[in-house]
């Protein structure tokens, strides 16, 4: 049944692809998933986000494609949808060809997509909308975020050797409810998306609060941008780096609704309040001088990570 739901390409690449070698393999992962959550409840949030796309799956509406750009075992999956209306698990050949049954790492990522999956069949037109609103975009990759350490919490713990990676997540959730988690790998710090969340709720139950609320994040920006001068360890700059990065996007957004006038130029903006354009451009600033040295730290973590992975898997 799984077979004719495969619609298998290689996107934009002269590649020869074996379909059956790939489909096989994409049974496997599926139907391996399917043993380890079927009549385990352990967790709602996964089990439902397992039994939805599950059933949209046997019911054929999700095509399946291979895609060899994407070329890690980390960045092995994606969920694309389409103007046709079609929607598709993407899988990338590293991901398919490293797939062993103990491998922890791609049933961690399978869930993932998973609820992407499942959120775009319970809210389709929201899910769309946020490919092009970055809060939204934001809350859908955190969703998934939290069910894919769900998932290994509770389903693979104690019965697979977990990656770094996974281990990361599971750290993070118990330390800091995925902070951490959501800094290195989504590059967002989600306390301060949550802090711009409270503060937008705060203006449109009292529109009053719109000086209020200028006033503190100037204080939070002059603040987050001394932090960010206190020369510490790599994880601690980069940290405060992606600090800074979310609160001026963030900041920026929040701003443009505290205005509250679609036709109001920035430079306009910035002449009233030249302390939130100093935090604007001073954070602009750091991130053109600053960028690449901490995407080489970034990646160099992420190396780690799938070194590790790749490492494991050579093992057995």
């Amino acid at each position: 049944m799984l077979i004719s739901n495969i619609f298998t390409h290689a996107q934009e690449q002269n590649y020869e692809i074996d379909l059956n070698k790939y489909q096989n393999i994409i049974i496997d992962i599926i139907q391996n998933i399917n043993t380890i959550i079927e009549n385990n409840r352990n967790s709602e949030l996964v089990y439902n986000t397992f039994i939805e796309s599950s059933n949209a799956i046997q019911k054929k509406e999700v095509t399946f494609k291979v895609d060899p750009n994407l070329d890690t075992v980390l960045s092995g999956m994606k969920f694309s949808t389409y103007d046709s209306g079609e929607i598709s698990l993407v899988f990338g050949l590293k991901y398919l060809d490293t797939f062993v049954q103990k491998s922890s790492i791609h049933y961690s990522i399978l869930i993932h997509e998973y609820r992407h999956l499942y959120d775009y069949l319970k809210n389709t037109d929201n899910f769309i909308d946020a490919k092009n609103n970055i809060k939204e975009s934001y809350w859908y990759e955190l969703d998934a975020l939290r069910i894919e350490v769900e998932f290994i919490k509770y389903y693979l713990f104690g019965n697979y050797e977990l990656s770094k990676f996974e281990e990361y997540l599971l750290i993070s959730f118990e330390n800091n409810n995925l902070n951490g988690a959501s800094v290195v790998i989504k590059r967002e710090n989600m306390n301060i998306f949550f802090y711009f969340d409270r503060l937008e709720k705060q203006f449109y139950n009292d529109k009053n609060m719109k000086d209020t609320i200028i006033n503190e994040l100037i204080e939070k920006g002059y603040e987050y941008l001394q932090n960010y001068r206190i020369k510490d360890t790599d994880f601690v700059n980069y940290w405060n780096y992606i600090l800074l990065s979310t609160f001026n996007k963030f900041m920026i957004r929040l701003i443009a609704i505290l205005m509250g006038n679609p036709t109001m130029t920035w430079e306009e903006v910035f002449e009233l309040y030249p302390e939130i354009a100093t935090i604007h451009y001073s954070i602009i600033e750091i991130q053109e001088s600053d960028h690449d040295k901490h995407n080489e730290y970034i990646n160099y973590v992420y190396q780690l990570w799938e070194d590790d992975i790749l490492n494991r898997l050579n093992e057995n």
